[in-house]
């Protein structure tokens, strides 16, 4: 009985919130990519990107923290990676310093995205939407204008930057999901 008991209170720990900690962040990189392409294919091109607008920034903003609690609880654990780095365990050498390093890889490409690269191609999205009504075109119509070239190139720069550093985030959480299970 006492076990059934310990069972039911371990999500209240902080080793099952360290594990519901990494669950949701991983999750919710999942989700953004389904519910994205989902709503890419449902809505008008515009209204997708308004919405997009509205929700990467709070999407970005929950990884970053989600991932900040989970490197913090991490730490919590093993404070021996807060010392020195002449003083074992050194972070690139122990197993406990790598899943550490795993949290760090995912954290900083979502905190850029939320701080540097997300507010970069959503600025560059609605100026390419304001050019597409001022010009009376689409913005992937057959000979754009200077101008429309030049805002195509930068938002697709920015988005494939904001894409990839996602990616990044994503394969982090997955590999620190591996090594935690090995």
């Amino acid at each position: 009985m006492a076990g059934l008991f310990q069972s039911a209170l371990a999500p209240f720990t902080l080793k099952g919130f360290y594990l519901l900690t990494w669950g949701t962040a991983l999750g919710s990189n999942v989700w953004q990519v389904i519910s994205g392409f989902r709503t890419y294919k449902t809505l008008p091109r515009q209204t997708f990107g308004t919405l997009q607008s509205r929700l990467t920034p709070l999407f970005f903003s929950f990884q970053t923290l989600t991932t900040s609690a989970l490197l913090f609880t991490h730490l919590y654990f093993h404070p021996s990676l807060i010392s020195s780095p002449r003083v074992e365990p050194h972070w690139a050498t122990s197993e406990q310093g790598q899943q550490g390093l795993l949290i760090v890889a995912s954290m900083v490409p979502q905190l850029l995205n939320w701080l540097v690269v997300g507010p970069l191609a959503t600025d560059a999205m609605f100026e390419r939407h304001r050019l597409e009504r001022l010009e009376g075109k689409e913005h992937d119509e057959p000979n754009p204008t200077d101008a429309m070239d030049k805002v195509n190139k930068k938002f697709s720069t920015l988005h494939g930057i904001s894409s990839a550093l996602s990616t990044v985030s994503f394969l982090a959480l997955a590999g620190l999901g591996l090594v935690v299970s090995m």
